[in-house]
């Protein structure tokens, strides 16, 4: 299969059918197994497992990068710290003509994630060891050998994540940039369990909270309760190095205000809920109250090595 055949809309659309009919049911069991704890309803996992091979939603993630950044990637060496499934590997090779490579952990929280994204690869016309087995506290790369690093919802799975920022870092290019999405804990919505949250919440109470929804606790053990001030102080560590264009505040004013924005997974009920503030004329206050708080959810962390 010769990737330059999905360089257009109509024949990535095609190969996004492909893919959705050869990876569906594997992707399917791999979140029952890792998730089924967390969600209300069964249908959610079917719902997850549509989101996580859905071509758009990664070419979404890639653009909003070239926006931010004011870029484009072609020709860029891009690096996808916690690769996952591996489509946003394959959809900046295949649509922005980026030399994109990603890592993910062969034996962690996803065990068997690795597998697929190497056959999907494969089923693009990709070559599968683009992604590599390996951990982002650990990156097994030269130093200065990336344009960019991207990376989203997977800092705070990871045992290390000021490890993985710095190794991050250091594989940048001078003028690369670093462009990480991050759940904010510090904010009212935790994104795995679907629910409304209370900011800066202690585990203690948030396994309580969860139980009491119905849910398994289990999984809050292997998250990092990551927040604007943890993360601005991990970056302050790197002072030196790197420029910091933001933490994803402007974004999400703007999503707030307008609802702009895709209703992957739960998101159709934080949508609902800030249907709910606009209509009672609360946006407003919110706003504010986000802005002096740092309720942005999620963080958006972006960097650029001098």
């Amino acid at each position: 299969m010769n990737a330059a055949k999905y360089s257009n809309d109509a024949v990535t659309g095609n190969l996004s059918a492909v893919l959705m009919d050869r990876f569906y049911r594997r992707v399917f069991d791999l979140y029952k197994r890792s998730f089924s704890g967390l969600v209300s309803k069964p249908t959610y996992i079917t719902r997850m497992s549509h989101d996580a091979l859905d071509m758009r939603r990664s070419r979404e993630q890639v653009a909003s990068i070239e926006r931010t950044h004011g870029i484009s990637l072609a020709g860029k060496r891009v690096l996808e710290v916690g690769a996952g499934l591996g489509l946003t590997v394959a959809v900046a090779r295949l649509e922005f003509g980026a030399e994109s490579f990603g890592i993910e952990p062969s034996a962690e929280e996803y065990d068997g994630s690795l597998q697929i994204a190497r056959d999907l690869l494969t089923t693009c016309g990709l070559p599968p060891d683009a992604i590599v087995s390996g951990v982002g506290e650990n990156l097994p790369f030269e130093s200065a050998s990336f344009d960019a690093v991207i990376s989203s919802n997977v800092l705070e799975h990871v045992r290390d994540p000021a490890a993985v920022i710095r190794e991050s870092i250091r594989v940048l290019r001078p003028g690369g940039i670093l462009h990480f999405v991050v759940p904010n804990y510090g904010s009212w919505w935790e994104g795995h369990y679907g629910v409304l949250w209370l900011p800066h919440m202690p585990r203690w109470a948030a396994r309580w909270y969860v139980r009491m929804l119905g849910r398994d606790p289990a999984f809050l053990d292997t998250l990092q309760f990551i927040h604007y001030g943890w993360l601005a102080r991990i970056v302050r560590q790197h002072r030196d190095q790197v420029d910091v264009l933001g933490y994803g505040a402007e974004l999400w004013e703007q999503r707030v205000r307008t609802l702009d924005f895709a209703e992957y997974h739960t998101l159709h009920k934080v949508k609902a809920i800030l249907r709910v503030l606009h209509r009672m004329g609360l946006i407003t206050l919110v706003l504010k109250l986000g802005r002096a708080l740092h309720w942005e959810t999620p963080l958006v962390l972006v960097l650029r090595k001098r």
